[in-house]
């Protein structure tokens, strides 16, 4: 079962990856009608930038969550690509909200006399470009407000000394539980309890022997034996 985290990852994902296939169709119908000029130049860097998410956002979802390590799985790496991500959509966003008011007009008989055309009128055009510019901003704030969070949860658990944060894979992750440490221990798991043994003085090899008060050998005491020597016979 996934987590509240994974949840609101995949939901902010696939948000991201609806309003991108949206803004390509209309950046593709744009760049099909209208001729090339200065005013048209958001629509190639729109085709762009939803290319480029639609390779990389559904990427972080298959890979994400497989059991097999992939080096795209890593927090660092996410981190990356949807900052990466969300600065071109604001730029995207930025370069259509102040681009300068357009008319389409077509030339039908080639003679110079420009007309509007009844099939692709200003209206409809302004109506695309709006529509392309609001889902540009949308995608901008999810991706960013995404990268944020997660940068966020990043920081905090390196703080705390977790540092193998920036490796660890961000759907297998505990955020919001005991985090591992570096060797890949659970942190906040309670020590086991000091085990103590009373330490008994083990006998010598020999077994030393000594003389106690009452002429019996004590065991364990380490004594020193005199031997006297032998007495000699006196000389007749």
């Amino acid at each position: 079962m996934l987590s509240k985290f994974n949840i609101a990852r995949l939901v902010v994902f696939s948000a991201v990856i609806v309003w991108t296939l949206i803004v390509l169709g209309i950046a593709a119908h744009l760049d099909h009608m209208l001729v090339a000029n200065d005013l048209t130049r958001y629509i190639p860097l729109g085709i762009f930038v939803a290319v480029a998410t639609l390779l990389i956002v559904p990427s972080l979802i298959i890979f994400g969550f497989p059991k097999r390590p992939f080096l795209i799985q890593q927090v660092r790496l996410e981190l990356a690509f949807v900052g990466l991500l969300g600065l071109l959509w604001f730029i995207l966003g930025i370069v259509a909200a102040t681009g300068p008011d357009t008319e389409v007009e077509c030339d039908f008989d080639d003679d110079g006399q420009f007309e509007e055309s009844d099939e692709f009128s200003t209206d409809t055009y302004h109506a695309q470009f709006h529509t392309l510019e609001a889902f540009s901003i949308f995608n901008a704030i999810l991706l960013l407000g995404w990268f944020f969070f997660l940068l966020l949860l990043t920081l905090r658990h390196h703080r705390a000394g977790h540092t193998v944060v920036w490796r660890s894979g961000v759907t297998t992750y505990p955020w919001f539980g005991s985090a591992p440490n570096a060797g890949g221990k659970q942190m906040g798991q309670a020590l086991p309890a000091p085990v103590t043994a009373k330490v008994m003085a083990a006998p010598s090899k020999g077994k030393d022997f000594g003389p106690t008060g009452d002429g019996q050998m004590k065991a364990g005491g380490h004594y020193i034996i005199y031997i006297p020597p032998p007495a000699t016979t006196a000389a007749r």
